[in-house]
């Protein structure tokens, strides 16, 4: 090899060291208030992943489970994230020469004639090559491959935080689903209860009324407060059959045949302890996926400006042409190439200027995506701990109330045992009892749902 080509090749590794186009990426940090504005101080965080069994029913962490297996959202987002994969290996490709290989052989016949004889002859001549090529390869020498490379990896970054978005989004509403449909069964059964009552109530006033003791209003009325607590049943049973279907669909199962007839309807009671940090903000996914998006985007700045700079490429050729097969691989027939090459941008009409300037209008965009992630994030535990401070004070005052509402049945009871007072009034109390019990199951089934959107909020649980 001669002095120019060593001279050549140190000049191409020189360049292939190459340097990169700013903007590096640093990543935000959020300035969170210090405490929430329910007064909740910072303590120290707790990951946890699987936040749906605190509530402590296997019934419902087996549909959990199933819907991560079968759903099809996920396994929509799973399959994008495939492609991002894809793109990044593709991006890497880059960085690396490309090399091909090919072999040849051709056969041709000559024809010759001499002037003094009128006869000809026919020469037959062979000729072989093998060659080892690298492609056009361009050296990154501003680091646009290496700031593409980035980007891609970035972008996978938040394709992977989009399916924990997915995946806690899809176990979020099987549980809410869950506890609709638990809220459902025990609705059902004091709506039965109160049916019972009702019809009795009906009875004792028609039985009186025949007695010429009551009034026909009162037979009416009773007998429509009857008719208006049978009514209240279908409602019930077609709402359940729509969540049952709603719970089928996010477990990735057809609704038919599906049914939820054992349902425990004793969810264990969710104590949020005080003390929440602000900082476990900084674990939810869309966050994670915002700022991923947000590094993705500053890298495609230097891959636009890198643009404004020259190109280096390279293309190399090492191979072997001969006449003869047996001598094919010998050094005498080796044969090379070696083209190196620059591109300089002259002229463009303003598209890399304009091509920067998308770059980084993508960049702010990503950057206030970013700011607006965090705040709604913010907003939603706000409004999670709020909502749960006046769940728990009107959990209080219903449970109070279902105090004196039992008392004042145990002294009916004690009236009506001791015939100072008729079996209606009994059955009146037992009625607000259970309409009182109605408002309390209610009240539980938002407490559970208020526990989902805090852990939701969250990225998890606490300690």
């Amino acid at each position: 090899m001669t002095l120019n080509n060593t001279i050549l090749l140190s000049i191409v590794a020189l360049l292939s060291a190459g340097c990169s186009i700013e903007p590096d990426f640093t990543p935000p940090k959020p300035n969170l208030p210090i405490e929430w504005k329910t007064g909740e101080q910072n303590s120290s965080a707790e990951v946890l992943n699987r936040w749906w069994e605190k509530l402590g029913d296997p019934t419902l962490n087996a549909l959990v489970e199933k819907a991560f297996e079968q759903n099809r959202e996920i396994a929509v987002a799973a399959a994008q994230n495939e492609s991002f994969m894809a793109q990044l290996g593709i991006a890497e490709s880059n960085l690396v020469p490309h090399f091909e290989a090919d072999a040849s052989m051709s056969r041709q016949e000559l024809s010759s004639s001499t002037s003094n004889r009128t006869s000809t002859f026919n020469k037959l001549t062979s000729l072989y090559g093998f060659n080892l090529a690298m492609s056009r390869f361009e050296i990154d020498f501003w680091g646009k491959y290496a700031r593409a490379e980035e980007s891609a990896k970035a972008t996978l970054l938040a394709s992977e935080y989009n399916v924990k978005i997915v995946k806690s989004s899809i176990a979020a509403n099987v549980v809410s689903t869950y506890n609709a449909l638990l809220t459902q069964h025990r609705l059902l059964e004091n709506a039965k209860k109160n049916v019972l009552i009702s019809e009795e109530i009906a009875s004792i006033s028609k039985v009186k009324w025949e007695q010429g003791v009551g009034s026909f209003r009162d037979v009416l009325q009773t007998g429509a407060s009857a008719d208006e607590a049978h009514g209240e049943i279908p409602p019930i049973e077609a709402k359940m059959s729509v969540l049952e279907n709603a719970l089928s669909l996010l477990i990735g199962e057809f609704p038919k045949g599906f049914t939820i007839t054992n349902a425990d309807v004793s969810l264990l009671e969710i104590n949020v302890p005080a003390g929440l940090p602000s900082e476990l903000l900084q674990r939810r996914p869309d966050i994670l996926s915002a700022e991923a998006s947000l590094h993705s985007a500053n890298a495609s700045i230097g891959v636009a400006k890198a643009a404004y700079f020259p190109s280096f490429s390279l293309t190399a050729m090492l191979g072997y042409q001969s006449a003869e097969l047996t001598t094919l691989l010998k050094a005498p027939s080796q044969i090379w190439q070696i083209a190196p090459s620059v591109t300089l941008p002259i002229f463009d009409a303003g598209q890399i200027e304009n091509k920067v300037k998308y770059a980084k209008a993508k960049t702010k965009e990503a950057q206030a995506q970013y700011e607006h992630t965090v705040l709604k994030a913010f907003g939603e535990v706000e409004s999670a701990l709020k909502e749960r401070r006046t769940l728990i004070d009107e959990s209080k005052a219903l449970t109070n109330a279902q105090k004196k509402y039992i008392q004042t049945e145990l002294l009916s009871r004690a009236e009506y045992d001791n015939g100072k007072t008729g079996y209606l009034p009994l059955l009146i109390i037992r009625q607000s009892l259970i309409a009182n019990e109605n408002k309390i199951v209610l009240n539980e089934e938002a407490k559970r749902e208020n526990f989902v959107a805090l852990c939701k909020a969250l990225g998890g649980g606490w300690e």
